[in-house]
């Protein structure tokens, strides 16, 4: 049975696997300390298959210099691939939807790295539209 809640701290350790499966290896500590850091503004859910962590959502929700109505982000999302297509993510989607609207948040944006192909497919699925490129820099370097 599929079960989509907020995170809590015993949570952390079914993060470690998810967060590495985008490429983002990381320690208890290490999630621990970011969680710690959030703000108000965001909110993390997870969906939960037989008692194990099959994927999480991580949201923020922003006012913004271009609209009245604040905007939402969704900043980090995984599947554990035990449970990909098997309408996890799009339960996740679903909730973090309506997590948003119940902040009066109409438009919700995504970054997806290049890579992700499989990512944007279902992104386009679920009824996002592509409209734009996200650019990067890290300071300092060239």
């Amino acid at each position: 049975m599929l079960l989509i809640r907020p995170l809590t701290d015993d949570d952390v350790g079914g993060l470690l696997p998810l967060l590495e499966e985008l490429g983002y290896p990381s320690t208890d500590d290490e999630i621990l300390s970011r969680l710690a850091r959030l703000t108000p503004d965001h909110h993390t859910l997870v969906a939960e298959v037989a008692g194990e962590l099959a994927g999480f959502i991580g949201l923020v929700t922003m006012p913004v210099y271009e609209h009245s109505a604040p905007i939402g982000y969704i900043l980090a999302f995984s599947i554990g691939a035990a449970h990909q297509r098997q309408g996890v993510g799009r339960a996740l989607l679903e909730a973090a939807e309506k997590h948003f609207l119940s902040r009066g948040v109409h438009d919700i944006r995504v970054n997806s790295g290049l890579q992700r192909e499989g990512a944007h497919r279902f992104y386009e699925a679920t009824g996002y539209t592509k409209t734009g490129f996200r650019f990067r820099k890290v300071p300092g370097e060239s």
